[in-house]
C-alpha cells in the first residue's frame, strides 16, 4: 500500500485551519504512531484558570486522526464516529505531547488509542473510533 497523499500534507505541517489556530505542532507521523505538541498560550484557558477540555480533545482528535491517514489506502478519508476521554490532570500550563496509535485496523473502521502527557505524567486518555470513508 502507498502512503496516503494527506499524510505527506500532515507531515509537512500542513493541517487545518482550526489545528493552526489552536497551535498544534506535529513532531512525527508514521505508521507507528503519530505525535503532536502543544505549548499552553492564554486562550487555551476556561474560566475556571484550566486549560479548556476541548483543547485537550482537540490534540487528541487531531493526532488520532493523523494516525488514521498513515494506515489508509489512497483513496480513503476518514472521520471520527466516537471518542471517550479520560481527563487525569487539571492543566494549568506549559506544554502537551500527544501520541496516538492505531490498535486495530479493520475493513470499515479503525480503532485508535491516544494519550496526553505534560513533563511525562499522563494528563488524558482516550480511545476512538474513525470511519474508514
Amino acid at each position: 500500500m502507498s502512503e496516503h497523499p494527506k499524510t505527506a500534507d500532515i507531515r509537512q505541517n500542513r493541517m487545518s485551519a482550526f489545528t493552526e489556530l489552536l497551535g498544534l505542532e506535529l513532531v512525527s507521523l508514521d505508521k507507528e504512531a503519530c505525535v503532536m505538541r502543544l505549548e499552553i498560550g492564554p486562550s487555551h484557558f476556561n474560566a475556571g484558570g484550566r486549560v479548556h477540555g476541548g483543547v485537550t480533545f482537540s490534540l487528541l482528535d487531531s493526532a488520532m486522526g493523523a494516525a488514521v491517514y498513515a494506515h489508509l489506502d489512497a483513496h480513503e478519508s476518514t472521520a471520527t464516529i466516537e471518542c471517550k476521554i479520560n481527563y487525569t490532570l487539571a492543566i494549568t500550563g506549559g506544554g502537551l505531547e500527544c501520541t496516538a496509535r492505531v490498535v486495530h485496523a479493520g475493513t470499515r473502521t479503525m480503532v485508535v488509542d491516544g494519550e496526553v502527557r505534560q513533563d511525562g505524567v499522563l494528563a488524558a486518555k482516550c480511545l476512538g473510533t474513525f470511519a474508514r470513508i
